[in-house]
């Protein structure tokens, strides 16, 4: 990525780009990111949470949560609002599925507020348009997940949610003023603390275990990204 980004800057002087947007002017983004997703589970610190409320997810359940996720593709939508090409607030949702036509399937999917910093912008803050339609921003954020499938014991597929963090990177190139494509890495880090038996019974007394202290683990994914502006 680093090399993508030294070439785009050293074929500036040749002339060869396109009208590129006013990022100083700011303005909305939307994105259409694509790439397979990883998930990192302690299946060890699961199994062995003390829980709470005399319930415990015990090592067979944990085995049965870890084995169930699966490595596959993802697909994350993404919309913000970019300020004076500097900063941008907005959200993301990141959506995961495996076997989604027979009874092991399963997915996740992920809510996430984000904010974002444009260092770029840095760069070229005493020129009247950037020369390049390059932008590279890194962001965090804070939401929601959730993730069930796969069969547990007595052939319920089990489950988790709750808080997450997330970080990540986009850098993109515009051909046109309004539209780019680009390279994105995201790293979402579970800080669950539910553990369904039943995912599809939720709400069912004995149903959800509580933990001691938060899963950890993290999904990570990284592609390719179709970038949208408006309203500068």
């Amino acid at each position: 990525m680093i090399r993508l980004i030294a070439v785009l800057v050293a074929l500036a002087p040749l002339g060869v780009w396109a009208d590129p947007p006013h990022f100083s002017n700011g303005g909305f983004n939307f994105q259409l990111q694509y790439g397979p997703g990883f998930w990192t589970v302690d299946q060890n610190k699961l199994g062995e949470d003390p829980g709470r409320e005399g319930l415990r997810v015990g090592p067979t359940n944990a085995g049965l949560f870890k084995d169930s996720l699966q490595n596959t593709h993802t697909v994350s939508l993404s919309a913000a609002y970019n300020i004076l090409g500097h900063a941008s607030v907005g959200a993301d949702l990141t959506a995961t599925g495996w076997n989604l036509f027979d009874a092991s399937r399963g997915g996740g999917g992920m809510v996430i507020g984000k904010v974002a910093w444009h260092p770029l912008e840095l760069f070229f803050m005493k020129k009247e348009k950037r020369p390049i339609g390059l932008d590279a921003s890194t962001f965090f954020g804070v939401g929601y997940g959730i993730v069930g499938g796969g069969t547990a014991v007595e052939g319920f597929p089990n489950g988790m949610d709750g808080l997450l963090f997330e970080w990540g990177a986009n850098v993109d190139y515009f051909f046109a003023r309004y539209f780019g494509l680009g390279f994105f890495v995201r790293g979402v880090f579970l800080n669950w603390e539910k553990f369904y038996l039943d995912f599809n019974n939720r709400d069912v007394p004995g149903n959800t275990i509580p933990l001691a202290k938060p899963l950890g683990g993290s999904f990570w994914t990284f592609g390719i990204s179709m970038t949208f502006r408006a309203g500068e």
